[in-house]
C-alpha cells in the first residue's frame, strides 16, 4: 500500500477510527471511576469532574483558536437535545447501577446501536442490507459475551434508568450527527457541558452532599478519567462528522470490549473465556465492515 493509498484508506475510515478512539476513552472511564469509588469518591462527583474539565478545556481551546461561540440558528434545537440527552445519559446510567448490576446496565445501554439501526431502517435514510443486519446481530451477541450479564435480583427501576440512558444515547447520536457536521465540536462540547453542569451539581447535592477533602492524591483517578472523557467526547463528535450515525454507532460497540480489557489491567479483573469469544466476534465483524467500506 503506497502513501496515496494509505491516505485514501484513512480518509474513508477515519470516522470509524475516531469512534474506536472515543470508545477507548469512554472504556477507561468505568474502571477509573471504580478505583475512585474504592477511594470513597462518589460516582456523581466523578461525573461532575469530567463535565467541569470538558467545559474548561473547551473554553481554552475555543479562545486559543479564536472560535466563534455563536451557534447557528438551525443547530440550536439539536444542541438543546444534545444537552438534555447527555444529562440523561450521565444521570440515568450512573443511577441504574445502584439498582442493577453494572453488566446488566451495560447490556441494556448498548442496545442503542440496534436502536439506531431500527430507526435508520424505518426512516429509510440509507440502503440497509441483510448482511448489515446480520453484522449488527453478531456484534450484539459478542457484546453479551463480553459483558457477561448478571440477571439475578433485577430491579425494574434500574432497568428503566438504563433503558432511558440507552434511548438518550440513540437520540444523542442522531442529533449530534447533524450538529457535528454544521458546527465545531469544541463549541458544541462547550455549550452542552455548560448547560448540563448545573444539573449535575444539583444531583450531587441531593444524592451525596458529604464531601471531605482529606487527601488530594485519591482524586488522581478522577483526573485521569476526566482527561479520557475529554478525548472520548471530541473523538465521538469527529466520528459523527466524518461518517454516518449508523457506522459510528456500530464501531462504538468496541467500548465494552475495551472496558473489559482496561478493567483487567487497572482492577486486576480476569477475563473469562466467553469474553475472549465475544471480543473475537466484535473484532471480526468490525474488520468486515471496514473492508466493505
Amino acid at each position: 500500500m503506497n502513501k496515496t493509498e494509505k491516505q485514501t484508506y484513512f480518509e474513508k475510515n477515519k470516522g470509524p477510527l475516531f469512534a474506536v478512539l472515543s470508545s477507548l476513552g469512554y472504556g477507561l472511564n468505568n474502571p477509573l471511576a471504580a478505583v475512585a469509588a474504592q477511594n470513597g469518591i462518589s460516582t456523581t462527583l466523578s461525573v461532575i469532574s469530567r463535565a467541569s474539565f470538558m467545559l474548561v478545556i473547551s473554553l481554552i481551546f475555543a479562545l486559543a483558536g479564536k472560535l466563534n461561540f455563536k451557534i447557528p440558528n438551525e443547530v440550536r434545537p439539536y444542541l438543546v437535545t444534545m444537552a438534555i440527552t447527555t444529562a440523561f445519559i450521565n444521570l440515568c446510567y450512573v443511577g441504574s447501577i445502584n439498582f442493577i448490576s453494572v453488566s446488566l446496565a451495560a447490556i441494556i445501554f448498548f442496545t442503542f446501536p440496534i436502536q439506531i439501526l431500527l430507526v435508520t431502517i424505518i426512516r429509510g435514510g440509507q440502503n440497509i442490507r441483510i448482511n448489515d443486519i446480520i453484522i449488527f446481530a453478531v456484534v450484539f451477541v459478542g457484546l453479551i459475551f463480553v459483558i457477561v450479564p448478571d440477571f439475578n435480583n433485577i430491579d425494574p427501576l434500574g432497568v428503566l434508568l438504563a433503558g432511558l440512558s440507552s434511548m438518550s444515547a440513540t437520540a444523542l447520536y442522531f442529533t449530534a450527527g447533524v450538529a457535528a457536521k454544521k458546527c465545531n465540536p469544541i463549541i458544541l462540547s462547550f455549550w452542552v457541558h455548560l448547560f448540563i453542569l448545573p444539573l449535575l451539581v444539583l444531583s450531587f447535592l441531593i444524592l451525596s452532599p458529604a464531601l471531605v477533602l482529606n487527601n488530594l492524591s485519591i482524586y488522581l483517578p478522577v483526573l485521569i478519567m476526566s482527561l479520557c472523557y475529554i478525548g472520548a467526547y471530541y473523538f465521538q463528535m469527529l466520528s459523527l462528522k466524518f461518517t454516518s450515525v449508523l457506522i459510528s454507532g456500530l464501531f462504538f460497540n468496541t467500548e465494552p470490549l475495551l472496558t473489559a480489557v482496561a478493567a483487567a489491567l487497572i482492577l486486576d479483573e480476569r477475563l473469562l473465556f466467553s469474553q475472549y469469544i465475544g471480543g473475537i466476534l466484535i473484532f471480526v465483524s468490525l474488520i468486515i465492515v471496514s473492508i466493505r467500506k
